[in-house]
């Protein structure tokens, strides 16, 4: 017997308010399936970010803290 059937079979065996229960878990797992590739996606943009960032440090286009402080005082 296959996965899928099993879990139909089991399923049908059990109160509706489990079959609810299950279906929020369900959703749950989906949810974070797909939050996970989110994740993925934003590890490379943050590798990406990084690259970016050294290869401005290493050229000397930077900006001095105190400049940063002064920015962030006047929001």
């Amino acid at each position: 017997m296959n996965i899928e059937a099993k879990i139909v079979q089991t399923l049908k065996k059990m109160p509706i308010s489990f079959q609810k229960e299950l279906l929020h878990y369900a959703e749950y797992l989906e949810e974070k399936y797909t939050n996970n590739d989110s994740v993925q996606h934003n590890s490379s943009e943050l590798i990406a970010d990084f690259n970016q960032a050294w290869q401005e440090a290493m050229t000397g286009q930077t900006i001095p803290v105190s400049e940063l402080w002064k920015e962030s005082e006047h929001e």
